[in-house]
């Protein structure tokens, strides 16, 4: 994916946004709908083994309703965060049609436990198709879409030069995502 992405990257087209990325981020991650100390403290409490509770910390930065899967499925859940290795989205596929079905929330669940892997969000796609990648909208956690949107934003990250990179306690990814979020709202 990476290295069909970097033949057809207009890197002109990415020199405003590279100039943009720590005032876009500041604008979106301590936006008040964002909740950016629930976020931080997040960050820290999430760790393995994952349990429920945690899970249930994520919803609710997430604003998402309670989880409504089975006892079983709460485990395949727990075990697809510990099986799955940064950037791998095929693993996906192993989980069944209820734990795919909101891309936002496991998204977020492979965020915070392992602080590489994107929150899937609908401005980030605007603003990456603002750049010229475009990505599928979906609300199924599928293997392709979530793969492509993750290694465009890694892609953008390693574009970057070293003046986008704040000193700040967010991971790299989540501060190009927030970027990418507010540059799409625009």
């Amino acid at each position: 994916m990476q290295t069909l992405s970097l033949l057809a990257v207009d890197r002109e087209r990415l020199k405003p946004f590279f100039t943009r990325v720590p005032e876009l981020f500041e604008a979106h991650h301590h936006h008040t709908n964002q909740d950016p100390n629930g976020y931080e403290e997040l960050l820290y409490k999430i760790h393995r083994p994952y349990t429920n509770d945690m899970l249930d910390m994520i919803d609710e930065w997430m604003g998402l309703e309670k989880r409504k899967i089975s006892g079983e499925q709460e485990i395949m859940l727990r075990l697809f965060l510990l099986a799955i290795r940064y950037p791998d989205t095929l693993l996906f596929e192993s989980l069944d049609d209820v734990l795919v079905n909101d891309i936002r929330r496991l998204s977020a669940y492979l965020h915070f436990s392992s602080h590489t892997y994107t929150i899937w969000d609908d401005d980030t796609r605007k603003g990456l198709a603002k750049l010229g990648f475009e990505i599928p909208d979906t609300e199924k956690a599928d293997p392709f879409i979530y793969g492509a949107y993750v290694g465009t934003i890694e892609l953008i990250k390693d574009l970057a030069p070293f003046t986008c990179f704040l000193e700040h306690d967010v991971p790299r990814q989540r501060l190009f995502q927030a970027a990418l979020a507010a540059y799409g709202r625009e």
